[in-house]
């Protein structure tokens, strides 16, 4: 039978050419198998916002297009519907974009996590092409359903249809698995870490190196991760700094990602959430002159946070200047939207409608959502009128 392709957006000539997701996964490792290919599959949602900056920036890149179609069987499945929806149960799918990779008999051998621009994807796929850099996961089933139980398998459902347990239906089923460590017991720990209660911690903790090699680095990094994102919720609300540094130890000992970044995102959300806004603002400019890789994505992350709670006119002041010199390098609907918005709030009420305009026209062009720039707009506009 002949087999469908669906093409990516983007202007290039060279597109990449992903098989269209009616293709069975058994015909897409057959493909794989005849071709001596890994398999590349590109786990988006459709409200994904970063899965469309990568359709349009990332895959549309010549040079990415001409390797992966060299080196890989692409294939796209939303991961909330159809045999998407069982990927994402199997291979515990938890953010979006995620991009994951298998060998012709059907097993994950890495990982890439997250929207990347055309050169860090393609070091990326290089990376996963290397047979030393490949997880090799002994405790994942060759089975795609091994028995997950209802509960688990609701909270992958599309928006109002999914359902999240209470924590006692997750320690319950925990408490009732006869081995911790199998598959769907470790499946329903991670996807529910931020319920369980401290037995399971401590079992995670305990057994940190043997749950990498079955369940690979990433998930069980990001569980650990969020076992300290709770106890950093805890330090904020006691205001307790002691403990912001305890957690932070534990990340290095954990080594649950790139450890200063890690921990400068420890900090700032503690000392935003403690309303220490100049420790905040001055944490991100000592970063900046480091050489520490704050993205533009980083600094609209860092700089909305200053927008919806920061009332310190110094810091919003500042917040502006990181966003101003963002949009210089990518002028793209998110950043815009940003700078008009902290504009406003520093009272730059010219320059505000400006980059709102600049904003939403550019939004509408990548077919964005733009209500809330129109709504900033009216705003803005109203205070210039009131202005004497």
């Amino acid at each position: 039978m002949a087999l469908a392709f669906l093409a990516s957006s983007g202007t290039a000539g060279e597109l990449i050419h992903f098989r269209d997701t009616t293709t069975s996964w058994d015909n897409v490792l057959i493909i794989a198998a005849q071709q001596n290919k890994l398999v590349f599959v590109d786990a988006y949602t459709d409200w994904c916002v970063w899965c469309k900056v990568m359709d349009k920036e990332t895959f549309s890149d010549s040079a990415v297009a001409k390797f992966m179609d060299e080196k890989f069987v692409p294939v796209k499945y939303e991961m909330e519907t159809g045999f998407g929806l069982v990927m994402s149960e199997k291979y515990r799918v938890n953010g979006f974009p995620s991009f994951l990779i298998f060998t012709t008999d059907g097993k994950l051998v890495y990982r890439i996590l997250g929207y990347l621009k055309p050169k860090e994807f393609l070091e990326a796929l290089n990376a996963a092409l290397d047979p030393s850099k490949q997880e090799h996961l002994t405790g994942v089933s060759a089975s795609l359903e091994p028995g997950f139980p209802q509960f688990y398998k609701d909270s992958f459902l599309k928006g109002s249809l999914r359902k999240r347990p209470d924590s006692a239906t997750v320690n319950s089923f925990l408490a009732s698995s006869p081995e911790l460590a199998s598959e769907v017991a470790w499946s329903v720990l991670f996807r529910f870490s931020s319920q369980v209660n401290d037995n399971y911690r401590g079992f995670v903790y305990d057994n940190f190196e043997m749950l990498k090699r079955m369940y690979g680095a990433n998930d069980v990094q990001s569980t650990v991760g969020t076992f300290l994102s709770s106890d950093l919720n805890r330090a904020i609300k006691a205001d307790d700094e002691p403990a912001l540094r305890r957690i932070m130890a534990a990340a290095e000992k954990y080594s649950i990602g790139p450890i200063a970044q890690i921990n400068l995102n420890y900090q700032l959300r503690f000392y935003s959430g403690t309303n220490r806004w100049t420790r905040y603002a001055d944490l991100i400019d000592s970063a900046k002159r480091s050489g520490n890789a704050l993205d533009e994505n980083a600094m609209n992350s860092y700089s909305w946070t200053v927008y919806l709670k920061c009332d310190n006119k110094d810091v919003v002041a500042r917040a502006a200047k990181w966003m101003g010199a963002a949009v210089e390098t990518r002028p793209e609907y998110m950043l815009l939207d940003t700078y008009a918005a902290l504009l406003y709030k520093n009272g730059e009420l010219k320059k505000a409608k400006e980059y709102a305009e600049r904003a939403i026209a550019n939004g509408k062009q990548g077919k964005e959502d733009v209500q809330e720039t129109e709504e900033l707009l009216k705003k803005i506009n109203a205070s210039l009128e009131a202005k004497p």
